[in-house]
């Protein structure tokens, strides 16, 4: 997987909760840094969703290939990133492991996306371009995204 690009889902909103993630590739490795604020808690009372999009043959987004929501957010994410869930949360700049993560500022120091191995992820994944747009709802109302452009390469 080679990460490409990262941004906010839409920076025109001032949401809830906002990412500001960028990506640094340097020797042979790709660090997420940034920052995070929590204008509220992220906790289990908020929904996670992903939307991914797949890059064509002639360079087109296909949107919409793949879509889910899961509720109990904190808890969810903390399934979904397994053993990597320790090593993303302190890479993240969060004190602590233990849902709700409170309101505040958060600076990532750095995370080594290769932790992510050790995620629950799918480990197998067509290869090609995704779009991911990561997104937190509350009461049907989206507080929070992040878009992630991400290569599948073939081994």
């Amino acid at each position: 997987m080679v990460f490409k690009q990262a941004y906010g889902a839409n920076t025109a909103k001032n949401y809830k909760l906002q990412y500001n993630f960028y990506f640094s590739h340097k020797d042979n490795k790709t660090i997420i840094f940034g920052n995070t604020t929590l204008y509220i808690p992220f906790d289990d009372t908020l929904f996670l969703g992903v939307k991914i999009a797949l890059k064509d043959s002639t360079g087109k987004w296909k949107e919409n290939s793949f879509m889910h929501k899961w509720p109990n957010a904190c808890s969810t994410l903390k399934q979904i990133t397994g053993n990597a869930w320790t090593d993303m949360i302190y890479g993240l700049g969060f004190n602590h492991t233990n849902c709700p993560i409170p309101k505040g500022f958060y600076l990532a120091p750095g995370i080594d996306t290769s932790i992510l191995k050790d995620s629950n992820l799918p480990k197998t994944f067509l290869y090609g371009t995704y779009k991911v747009y990561l997104y937190v709802t509350q009461k049907n109302e989206i507080v929070g995204g992040q878009v992630v452009i991400v290569e599948v390469k073939r081994p």
